[in-house]
Formats: structure tokens, C-alpha cells, sequence
């Protein structure tokens, strides 16, 4: 009996941790941590799990490597909150250190937690020697007046699953065939990298822009219902490690897209569990 009542009390310690922790302040607060990690290097800052673990640009790392050694002040962040699945996307510049010289990195990165612990952590960084072409910090930091704070209206929000679609058909127009895509406003704009792609056009479709290719091991692992973002995992072109996070109005449309992007894969493969999808999404 003193067993039974040991692990129920266990269990409802971590129910209580869950749920106090899953809240958007709870969230937030984890987000903090990670990017204090970024900037002091200390590990200790974040409570992690026992089985954590980490990847950056579709790379297993130790805790302590990659951006969490290298990086620095956070100069933009924003950030996706996921309440009904306790995990955050976070979109950012940060200050970074390479071979003792200072500059900067885009990237975006996905935790995932569980009792008030770490137990993922997805981190994609877009440098300037990898990505030249499309690596600009200085022009994402000219997007700081953008609102992805403020709540849609409760009547305008879309449920995970129709943002969730729209995202997949937006990865889906990469085609040479025309498919059923967006909707987007009648003005769209998206940054990859740092570098936005849409100045002359303001248009987000990928259709008639010649670009033909497969995205593969989509995911879609954190979705703000309250913000009306979504975000998009999967290998651009079967082989670059990418995330497209979406920005819906109070219309229903894609209004705003940022990628962030990184490293490249040896072969087609997942870096983290493809997850079931809907119908709808396959």
C-alpha cells in the first residue's frame, strides 16, 4: 500500500509539474530558459530530461554543442506556444560566435516538454558559409515591427487541422501539375533564411515559380491556435533540414511566411519520427 500511495503521489507531482507548465506563461518560461542556455552556455539554465535529446540542422549533438556553445544575445525572437501538446517553435536572430569572429545566425528551434522537463530539442541555424545566398539577419531584423503577438479574435481562429492543411498544400505546389493551394492574401510575403523572396511579387504561392520539387517527412509537430501559426517541418527537396512557420489572418490566410534552414542529409531520411497524419495531410 505504501508503494501505491508512493506512486500516485509521484504521479500526481507530475501532473501538477504538466500541467503548471503547459500554460502559455509556463511555456514562455521555457523558452527563456533555452535562449539563456544560448547565451551563457550554461545547460543547468534549462531543465531537461534524462532521455534529451538534440538535433541541429538534422544532426545529433551533445548537450552544450552546436548553437548552444557558439551562440549569443538574442537580438529577435518569436514564438509559436502549443498548450494542447506542451511544445514551442520559436523563430530568431541570435549573436554567434565562429572561429573567434562575432556575427549573427538565424534560427529557429522546437522543445518539446513533458513535466516540466526538456525532452527535445529541434534547432535549426541558417549560417552565412553554408547559405550564403540566402542568409540575412540584417533584413529579418527589419521585420521587427511585424505583430506575432497579438491573439486573432476568438471567432477568427482556424483549428490546428485546417492550418495544418493549408501549410501541407503549400508544400504540395512545388509541382509541375496545378493543385489545390493556400489561401493566401491578396498580399503574401516570406523571408527564407533572412532573405525575403517575395519583394516583387507578394506572392507566397510556390506555383508558376519554376521551382519543381518533392518535400518529404512532413511534420507539423506545434500549431498556435491563439496566434493563427503553424509550423512545418520536413526535408526541402528530400534533403535540406527546414522548417516554414505560417502566419494566418482573421480570414484564414496565409499572410506571412518565414523558413529557417540548414546543413544538408546523406540520403532521404527522418531526423525525427514522421508522425500520423489525417487523411487531409497525406
Amino acid at each position: 500500500m505504501k508503494h501505491l500511495a508512493l506512486a500516485a503521489a509521484l504521479l500526481g507531482l507530475a501532473s501538477a509539474a504538466h500541467a503548471e507548465t503547459c500554460t502559455r506563461a509556463g511555456l514562455t518560461r521555457v523558452i527563456d530558459d533555452y535562449f539563456k542556455v544560448v547565451e551563457t552556455h550554461q545547460m543547468s539554465a534549462l531543465p531537461t530530461a534524462k532521455n534529451l535529446r538534440i538535433t541541429e540542422n538534422g544532426q545529433d549533438m551533445q548537450p552544450g554543442d552546436g548553437l548552444l556553445k557558439s551562440g549569443g544575445k538574442t537580438l529577435l525572437r518569436r514564438d509559436l506556444i502549443d498548450t494542447e501538446r506542451c511544445a514551442t517553435v520559436s523563430e530568431a536572430v541570435t549573436e554567434e560566435t565562429i572561429d573567434g569572429a562575432l556575427t549573427q545566425a538565424v534560427m529557429a528551434v522546437r522543445l518539446k516538454v513533458d513535466a516540466g522537463k526538456v525532452g527535445e530539442i529541434e534547432t535549426l541555424v541558417t549560417r552565412e558559409k553554408e547559405q550564403a545566398r540566402f542568409y540575412n539577419p540584417k533584413a529579418l531584423l527589419a521585420t521587427a515591427d511585424q505583430d506575432w503577438t497579438t491573439p486573432l479574435p476568438p471567432t477568427a481562429r482556424k483549428s490546428r487541422e485546417y492550418m495544418n492543411d493549408v501549410a501541407n498544400k503549400y508544400f504540395s505546389a512545388f509541382s509541375k501539375d496545378k493543385v489545390e493551394d493556400g489561401p493566401y492574401a491578396a498580399v503574401c510575403h516570406r523571408w527564407e533564411g533572412g532573405l525575403q523572396t517575395t519583394a516583387k511579387t507578394g506572392k507566397c504561392s510556390p506555383q508558376g515559380t519554376g521551382l519543381y520539387m518533392n518535400h518529404t517527412h512532413r511534420r507539423f509537430p506545434v500549431t498556435d491556435t491563439e496566434l493563427g501559426i503553424t509550423a512545418g517541418f520536413m526535408n526541402f527537396g528530400g534533403a535540406l533540414p527546414d522548417v516554414h512557420i505560417f502566419k494566418f489572418n482573421d480570414k484564414g490566410e496565409v499572410y506571412l511566411i518565414n523558413a529557417v534552414f540548414g546543413g544538408r542529409l546523406q540520403g532521404d531520411h527522418a531526423v525525427w519520427p514522421d508522425e500520423a497524419k489525417p487523411a487531409a495531410l497525406k
